[in-house]
């Protein structure tokens, strides 16, 4: 009985360790699990973070293309409409020149004008009360603004200029 206590003994002890062993690996195992639920986690909140980042960033760029697109919407509409108005003035000139039969070089060098000038007062050209002129400025202002894409801040000054004069212009006028 002696050597069947001990092989018992022994057994037990075997069976001992080896529950000792499955126990600790498998809490190995939940600290593994553990920690790698941790690092999901971690990944995920950061995922999370450059999402949202991402989405204003793209929400900011939307909106910044839809600010120019409609800076070029405004400048192409006032292009359209100078240009009419120019083609307007164009053959109401030559039906003028051409009823009074007056042709001479002397006034076609007379009325010579610097392009930027000729190009200011087409952007004011059909201007013919101050609720117009307030309008068009302001309209000019929001397209040629320095801090626009396709402002400019000398085409700006002579803007101004050109809208005090005729804002004197039409003061004087009323």
């Amino acid at each position: 009985m002696g050597q069947a206590y001990v092989a018992t003994e022994e057994a037990f002890k075997v069976i001992t360790d080896w529950r000792l062993k499955k126990t600790a690996g498998s809490r190995t195992g939940e600290l593994v699990t553990a920690e790698d639920k941790e690092e999901l986690k971690r990944q995920q909140q950061r995922l999370e973070r450059e999402r949202q980042e991402f989405l204003r960033a793209k929400s900011f760029e939307e909106k910044r293309l839809a600010r120019e697109k409609r800076i070029f919407d405004m400048e192409w509409q006032m292009l359209e409409e100078e240009w009419r108005r120019l083609a307007v003035e164009k053959e109401r000139m030559g039906h003028t020149k051409s009823q009074s039969g007056h042709t001479s070089k002397e006034s076609d060098t007379s009325e010579h004008v610097m392009p930027n000038d000729v190009c200011l007062s087409l952007f004011f050209s059909g201007v013919k009360n101050m609720r117009m002129l307030r309008k068009r400025y302001r309209d000019l202002i929001k397209i040629f603004h320095p801090d626009n894409v396709s402002g400019d801040t000398g085409v700006i000054q002579k803007i101004n200029e050109e809208y005090e004069m005729l804002k004197r212009r039409i003061e004087r006028n009323r």
